[in-house]
């Protein structure tokens, strides 16, 4: 009877073994390393800027998901085809059919204030694209791109005469193009993240630039080194929570 029992637990001793060995044996599953969740990217009103170049007077690409011409003269270097353009007025400076030109491809859209459209339809055989005439307050969507049309008159562009200036909504933020215009009351309702201003007089642009309520305000209509100039006076003047910069003119490189 005694040799059955130990005969019995030496079996089970062989069996736990056995089972331990194998237990041993098996290589545990690795531990999953979870996978990193990019950031969520934060909207920067220079996100906006980084993408702008200045050939020169008011004329800026804007050189994002789309590209936006605003008074599109003095173009030069390597141009891309223009998605969007946008002209404030008709004045040499700002409306330049030599220049357009260059820029206009078959699915060019073309947005004119109303004080352009004898000159348009004086060149429109050449440019070979119509054209939007935006009424002041209108809004139209171009390929996700909203633009409408602002007020934009003072220093030599009478009201009457339907210049206009534009809000502009891409890429998830707003800019604020001015045009060719003094200061103005609206100008305080004009929310934006950047905002583009020419330099008519130095009062002017203080007083515009104290005015609207942008994030960035880039100083345009005058010479490289007085735009940097006056972004240099501005902060000093103005300040608070705005930026004041300037851009570089000149050839386009992308």
């Amino acid at each position: 009877m005694k040799r059955r029992i130990v005969l019995a637990l030496f079996g089970c001793i062989l069996i736990v073994a056995a089972i331990s060995a194998c237990a041993a044996s098996v290589t545990p599953e690795p531990t999953p390393t979870p996978t990193a969740v990019p950031p969520t990217p934060t909207f920067s009103p220079s996100d906006l800027v980084s993408k702008m170049h200045w050939f020169g007077t008011s004329s800026i690409l804007y050189h994002g998901s789309q590209d936006i011409y605003f008074d599109p003269v003095t173009l030069s270097g390597e141009l891309p085809v223009a998605d969007i353009i946008l002209v404030s007025h008709a004045h040499s400076d700002h409306w330049s059919v030599d220049d357009l030109v260059k820029i206009i491809g078959p699915d060019t859209k073309l947005v004119i204030s109303p004080n352009i459209t004898l000159a348009y339809e004086a060149a429109k055989d050449t440019l070979g694209i119509p054209a939007t005439t935006l009424g002041m307050g209108e809004t139209i969507e171009i390929n996700g791109v909203t633009i409408k049309a602002v007020p934009a008159y003072g220093n030599g562009h009478p009201i009457e005469a339907q210049g206009e200036g534009f809000l502009v909504n891409v890429d998830g933020g707003q800019i604020y193009f001015a045009g060719g215009t003094g200061t103005y009351p609206e100008m305080a309702d004009m929310t934006c993240d950047v905002a583009l201003l020419p330099v008519y007089t130095s009062a002017d642009i203080l007083a515009m630039a104290g005015t609207v309520p942008a994030k960035i305000i880039i100083p345009l209509h005058t010479g490289q080194f007085a735009a940097g100039a006056y972004a240099t006076v501005l902060s000093q003047q103005v300040g608070g929570d705005k930026q004041f910069i300037s851009l570089s003119s000149g050839p386009y490189q992308p």
